[in-house]
Order: C-alpha cells, then sequence, then structure tokens
C-alpha cells in the first residue's frame, strides 16, 4: 500500500496510507514508539488503512535537533511536552481533515509504547474524536509519577477523557506492572467511562512490534489488531454507547488476580 508524505507549515512531517476508493473514511491517527518515525510506523498506518481508515503518522519529534540514529535504536530518547504533543496532533489533524477523502467527522488516535498515553493526552485536552486506543503502555509508572518535563499525571489526564478507550496489555511486559493494569480498571470504572481492556497471555512488552522478532507475536498482533479495528468501527458507527461501561478480559492462563 502506498504511503504518501507531506511537510506540514511547521516543518513537521507527516504521512498517511488509505484503501483505493474515492469514498470518504475515517481518519485514524497513529503515533510513533520511542524511535520515532521507523520501519514499524509504515507497517502501523498501513495495517490500519487495511481495515478501511485513513491512516496517518505524525513526526511527534520534529522539534528534536540532534542525531536521529541513537533515537532510532533507543540509545537515547526525547520526550515532548504534553502542550507540543496536542499542538502537533491538532495540526496533522486540520491538515487530513482537509483532504477530500477523509470523514473529518470521524477520528480516532491510536499509541503504542512510548506514545500510549499520547491518545489520552489528546482526548483529555478537549479534543473531539470518536475514540482512542493504546497497546503495550499508557499506564507506565511514569504516567502516574512523571519523571520528565511538561508531562501531566495520568491521575489528572485520564478524569477529562470523554472519548471511548481501548486498551492492550501484555501478561509480560516488564514496564507495565500487573497491579497498574488493576489500578487503570479500578480508574475507569470509578469515573465511569465507557472502556474495552484486554490483557493477552504469553506475550511480552512490543508483542506488536514486526520488526522486533524477539518480540513479536502474531496472533496476539492480529487478534489486537482486530479487536481494535472493530472498536474504532462502532464508535464511528455511534453504536458502542456511552459509560458508564468497562469491558475487561483477561486470558483465563495469566496466574493474577485482576479483580478491583
Amino acid at each position: 500500500m502506498e504511503i504518501t508524505e507531506n511537510v506540514l507549515q511547521s516543518g513537521m512531517r507527516v504521512w498517511y496510507a488509505r484503501p483505493d476508493t474515492s469514498e470518504q473514511l475515517p481518519l485514524m491517527v497513529m503515533c510513533h514508539e520511542r524511535y520515532g518515525p521507523v520501519e514499524q510506523s509504515w507497517n502501523v498506518i498501513r495495517t490500519m488503512a487495511g481495515y478501511g481508515y485513513v491512516a496517518c503518522l505524525a513526526d511527534l519529534f520534529h522539534r528534536y535537533e540532534g542525531d536521529r540514529g541513537p533515537l532510532e535504536r533507543s540509545e537515547s530518547r526525547y520526550d515532548p511536552t504534553d502542550e507540543q504533543t496536542v499542538i502537533d496532533i491538532d495540526e496533522a489533524v486540520a491538515f487530513m481533515r482537509g483532504l477530500d477523502f477523509v470523514d473529518g467527522s470521524k477520528v480516532g488516535v491510536v499509541g503504542f509504547c512510548w506514545s500510549g498515553r499520547t491518545p489520552m493526552v489528546y482526548a483529555g485536552a478537549g479534543r473531539d474524536v470518536s475514540a482512542i486506543a493504546f497497546f503495550h503502555g499508557g499506564i507506565y509508572p511514569r504516567e502516574y509519577v512523571p519523571i520528565y518535563e511538561g508531562i501531566e499525571p495520568l491521575d489528572d489526564v485520564l478524569p477529562r477523557v470523554k472519548a471511548p478507550i481501548f486498551a492492550g496489555f501484555a501478561e509480560h511486559d516488564q514496564l507495565v506492572p500487573m497491579e497498574n493494569i488493576v489500578r487503570f480498571r479500578r480508574d475507569l470504572e470509578a469515573q465511569g467511562k465507557r472502556a474495552r481492556v484486554r490483557v493477552f497471555a504469553g506475550v511480552g512488552h512490543g508483542w506488536f512490534n514486526v520488526t522486533r522478532p524477539k518480540d513479536y507475536s502474531e496472533t496476539a498482533s492480529r487478534e489486537g489488531w482486530d479487536m481494535v479495528a472493530a472498536f474504532m468501527a462502532d464508535a464511528c458507527a455511534g453504536t458502542l454507547g456511552d459509560g458508564p461501561n468497562v469491558e475487561f478480559t483477561a486470558d483465563a492462563g495469566i496466574p493474577f488476580d485482576f479483580s478491583v
């Protein structure tokens, strides 16, 4: 599937992929991992487009002036502020809404790993989105007690999120403690959210990333893609319904009590 690149007024690059149709389709903003835009980023937008969406990805690291090589190899990191991230996604969404094949009334935001919290930050900033989703991230310990400047605690962000939430976690994710999943579930229920949470057995952090063969799980990845695509379809169609309604599913083989 062809990927189109554009450079926006700020200098930020945006890429998108879409099905070969003239029909207006919902927009899915796919957020990159801590490596910045890399091969897996193109895999992500192609895959999401394959489900019948226009999928775009913005370079949220475009302000970074250093060598991208160490970032792409996880040897260094860059963390834009929440304010900068919201500004950048705003610009990307405005550009994409101007394209005649995008149904700008239906927008989803999906994050992975480093960007797991990004959909919540964006929706929590009062932006009009149909639904948000994230995988293997979003509820790291540092999300609750931030260690980087300009990053708001999740306890302050989540109450402002009005959009339906889909979240996928892994049994063996060394960065997401099982206790944090329980905490997240408890917060969703206490705040009356509309959410669907899934915990996959037998996989670890990064199971979605096909460029990391030691971590990648084709079975769990495919199931996760199917679930998030269906969730977004229901959200865009208005058939999810309002909260409070938290659907929580953990594979039976996981030896952990997720009850709250």
